[in-house]
């Protein structure tokens, strides 16, 4: 059943219909939702930079999947282009992982070596349009504090390097609301998708604590996101996710399958995430990156037609 959802909403000829699709933003969505409350538990302190007050946050839990928890796009507009910039121009820097093979990081790097190769002002560099979107279709992952092994499937003690501080602090921010008092993250896996790619169905039981959620962040086009049972047996519910939108995995829903079948334009996406001036320009912690960040390349990446991505990161959660 899984997999010929899957199948589904992928395919491109003919094009799958969203009207099974649940979609929080339009009226029914109570039939497949219930809205929930967390404000008696954030309290009055649950406030973040660029994040909008946790009280007016629409926050939904999926009648079919118990612990599947749907937070409607709670970023401001230059929240969610600090964000993308950190995904696209810090985080796939050493020592961070990508899969980013040495073929490609030769051909690229020049003279500089693997450690000093930097994807995002290589490729922002890159004249010709074909070479320049072969570099960046070329990062898929770039994995945060604890490394995943994608062999064995673990976290490795002795792979580790420090974890983001902005990106822990939101995390925990969006955990405290939730009543998760002493989450900690520690590691976290950002994903690419240009259009017209998809993640297979999976589960997510590698990380030691599975009582803690699992937290995924969604930046860029919209994308259909599948949520089964655990087997691929059950027939999966289908959501439209849009940026800014946030999935939380808790309890049962942490061992459910999930997969990303199709990721597509969206021409009100598009201009949304456009800088209207240099002054909307978000503050990074890279100064390369903000001397790149109003060329073309960088327009193109977050959400024009050739090269739009979709970034999630899942922090992997221990509690203290």
């Amino acid at each position: 059943m899984f997999q010929e959802s899957f199948k589904y909403y992928k395919a491109r000829d003919p094009p799958p219909s969203f009207e099974n699709v649940i979609d929080t933003d339009k009226a029914g969505a109570e039939l497949d939702c219930r809205l929930q409350n967390y404000s008696s538990t954030a309290g009055n302190n649950a406030t973040f930079p660029d994040l909008l007050d946790s009280s007016s946050w629409r926050i939904f839990e999926l009648k079919n999947r118990p612990g599947l928890i749907i937070i409607k796009n709670p970023f401001t507009k230059h929240s969610q282009r600090y964000w993308m910039t950190r995904c696209i121009c810090d985080y796939p820097k050493h020592p961070n992982h990508t899969n980013l093979p040495d073929a490609i990081v030769d051909k690229y790097a020049l003279r500089s070596t693997r450690e000093q190769f930097d994807w995002w002002a290589t490729a922002a560099t890159i004249e010709d349009p074909a070479d320049r979107r072969k570099l960046l279709k070329a990062l898929r992952w770039t994995t945060l504090g604890y490394h995943y092994d994608w062999t064995n499937k673990v976290y490795d003690e002795s792979a580790r390097n420090a974890f983001p501080e902005d990106l822990s602090t939101l995390c925990r921010h969006f955990a405290q609301v939730l009543g998760f008092v002493r989450f900690r993250p520690e590691a976290a896996i950002v994903n690419y998708y240009p259009v017209g790619s998809t993640l297979a169905g999976h589960t997510d039981h590698s990380e030691k604590n599975l009582e803690a959620p699992l937290f995924s962040f969604s930046f860029g086009q919209p994308a259909i996101f599948l949520i089964g049972g655990h087997s691929k047996e059950e027939r999966p519910d289908a959501l439209l996710l849009r940026s800014g939108d946030v999935i939380v995995m808790t309890r049962e829903a942490r061992l459910c399958y999930h997969a990303v079948p199709k990721v597509f334009h969206c021409p009100e996406s598009e201009r949304s995430q456009r800088w209207e001036s240099p002054d909307e320009q978000p503050e990074v912690q890279t100064a390369d990156c903000r001397s790149t960040a109003t060329t073309g390349a960088f327009a193109d990446y977050i959400g024009l037609a050739r090269v739009p991505f979709r970034s999630c990161f899942a922090a992997v959660p221990t509690q203290e």
